[in-house]
């Protein structure tokens, strides 16, 4: 090999060098850019002819043709986390990207999550692009295709009570013969199909007979245009029969404080499937509401079992009743009814599902944000903003939720920083500026080796 081929030689390595720096450079540059994933520079040699004439014993002689940038491999390892006071501020802790689609309809994957809104209600980046996952029907149901992600500024629907469960102990004490009798009252706040509220108002009598209590129901005071019956009894303290009418039943508790037994006073009752006794009442409201309409009430036996009501038009009471010595309460109540309600606040967990709080008091799924895995990421082409496509070498996207499959979690309130490490980047940088160095003092060499066997013949 002469000294021309050895000036080439230093040249690869001038040009690998610089290359090298240039790598150095923008890895320094994004240092502060978030999700941003530092790269490196890979080398490998060039293909080092074998000379002519007698090999050594080890092997053939091949002195080497130089260097060249075989790759330049970005590196996934994860950034640190920063919490900010944006609940659009996203960051992936794990494996994963994020999927966005751009104005061509083309999608693209990164892990910037400095998201926001835009005029739309669209979730995008600073560039534009939208975010892509799950959307949510009006039950908050999240559906299985992926699209564009949105939070509208919407205003929910409301919905009639279906449900009320009320768990109350009346005091046992109350129906001792040598006790003055006091009526235990509870209520309950109950929505119609309008969102209009209504008062359900329960009266536990205590009776004359031990462990024996009479209750009626009213609704907003309103009259009975269905069902309804009466029961009579004697108060706890004496005195004259009281007889009651309408939403009524006559309760016997055993020695243990359970229900025994329940007398309707007359009204139908239905049993359902699992031998749970029922009976409903239809009721004039004072406005036009479609629902309620018909108050179906459970006073269920222990372990009796009632499915939860999903018809409209059905307003379903279980009182869960114990009678103990202990002051009558009520120890839980809870209704799924609500008026309408325009959206407050999002908050986005873990597994990447968008909730809206209202201003009625309820969630509601909005949507869950999807994560993409590749087999090979290395493979993703960068186009800039902190983005990427998908090519032959990195596989084709694994779509699917957040915190399934092998994908990360998604953290609200928070952005990923650049994994770039100074310290690194420093000493790299002076090993490929001394390599560069080394290299140009080759080039200097070969010269002045040139210039003395040009010297020497001239």
């Amino acid at each position: 090999m002469g000294i021309l081929s050895s000036m080439y030689v230093a040249n690869s390595g001038l040009s690998a060098m610089g290359t090298d720096m240039s790598v150095i450079g923008n890895n320094i540059s994004n240092m502060n850019t978030v999700g941003f994933k530092a790269g490196r520079t890979i080398f490998a040699n060039i293909y080092g002819q074998t000379l002519a004439g007698k090999s050594n014993a080890v092997g053939p002689s091949q002195p080497g043709s130089g260097v060249y940038v075989q790759s330049i491999e970005p590196l996934f390892t994860q950034g640190s986390v920063q919490s900010t006071s944006n609940a659009l501020d996203l960051a992936i802790q794990g494996n994963g990207f994020f999927s966005f689609r751009d104005a061509n309809g083309a999608v693209l994957y990164g892990r910037n999550g400095a998201l926001s809104l835009d005029r739309s209600g669209r979730i995008v980046d600073q560039g534009g692009h939208v975010l892509q996952g799950y959307s949510a029907d009006a039950a908050g149901k999240i559906l299985p295709k992926v699209g564009d992600l949105a939070v509208p500024q919407t205003t929910i629907p409301p919905k009639a009570t279906q449900n009320v469960y009320s768990r109350i102990n009346l005091d046992a004490n109350m129906t001792e013969s040598l006790k003055a009798g006091k009526t235990f009252s509870k209520s309950s706040n109950v929505f119609d199909s309008l969102g209009i509220e209504h008062l359900l108002t329960y009266k536990f009598h205590p009776t004359n007979a031990v462990g024996q209590w009479a209750v009626e129901a009213t609704l907003d005071g309103a009259k009975l245009t269905k069902g309804g019956g009466s029961v009579t009894y004697r108060p706890s303290a004496g005195g004259k029969d009281i007889t009651l009418n309408g939403m009524v039943a006559m309760i016997n508790f055993d020695g243990n404080g359970n229900v025994a037994n329940v007398n309707y006073g007359g009204s139908p009752t239905k049993v359902d499937p699992s031998g749970v006794q029922s009976v409903n009442y239809t009721v004039a409201l004072n406005d036009k509401a479609s629902t309620p309409v018909t108050l179906s009430l459970y006073i269920p036996k222990p372990g009796q079992k009632i499915r939860e009501n999903s018809q409209d038009g059905i307003t379903r009471q279980v009182l869960d009743l114990t009678q103990y010595a202990e002051p009558s309460t009520t120890i839980e109540e809870t209704q799924d009814g609500y008026r309408a309600g325009d959206l407050a606040n999002i908050a986005i967990d873990r597994a990447g599902r968008i909730v809206g709080s209202f201003s009625n008091g309820t969630e509601h799924n909005l949507g869950a944000i999807s994560l993409s895995t590749f087999n090979n990421p290395n493979g993703l082409i960068s186009i800039g903003e902190n983005l990427y496509r998908e090519s032959i070498g990195s596989g084709i996207a694994n779509v699917g939720r957040a915190n399934q499959g092998g994908r990360g979690q998604v953290l609200a309130n928070s952005l990923e920083q650049s994994n770039v490490d100074l310290g690194r980047q420093m000493i790299d940088m002076i090993s490929a500026e001394r390599g560069y160095q080394a290299n140009a003092s080759v080039v200097a060499t070969d010269n002045t080796l040139l210039n003395t066997l040009l010297t020497r013949i001239g």
